[in-house]
């Protein structure tokens, strides 16, 4: 299989990974802006438009890049590894949520901040991100890799 596939393949699964939260945030941002520009604080609604923004490109960026990521490790995976589907989804995985666990430890430290700072909602919502993502990364390794039920 041509590596452009496998890494086309993983660009695409990223374009899932980063389109959830993308759609979650965006629409949340955007109700709450007309909210505050109904109620006459334009510079809020502004300001919650330009965030809304900014969460939404960087969550399809951060998603492109991770799924690109994956399907790169995949094509670039010896043979043996990607025909057992523990080893190549554990590949995968990792390839996927490491990346993203490291950018939300480096999210939360900043400005003098510990991650023991944060209540335990924030540490359930950040690492359940985190294990979707392997997770899905791993679940579709095989379609990625082209040894799924498809291929």
């Amino acid at each position: 299989m041509r590596v452009r596939t496998v890494v086309w393949r993983g660009a695409r699964l990223g374009v899932t990974i980063g389109v959830w939260p993308a759609g979650i945030v965006g629409t949340l941002c955007l109700v709450a802006a007309f909210v505050c520009l109904a109620g006459g604080h334009d510079g809020t609604a502004w300001t919650l438009t330009v965030t809304g923004t900014f969460a939404v490109l960087g969550s399809m960026a951060v998603g492109v890049t991770v799924g690109t990521a994956t399907g790169l490790a995949l094509a670039l995976a010896p043979r043996g590894l990607l025909t057992r589907a523990p080893l190549r989804g554990l590949l995968a995985a990792l390839t996927a949520g490491l990346p993203v666990a490291a950018l939300s430890v480096a999210a939360l430290t900043g400005d003098g901040y510990t991650l023991a700072s944060y209540p335990p909602s924030i540490h359930f919502l950040t690492w359940s991100a985190t294990l979707a993502i392997a997770l899905v990364a791993a679940a579709r390794s095989g379609d990625i890799a082209g040894y799924g039920t498809g291929h």
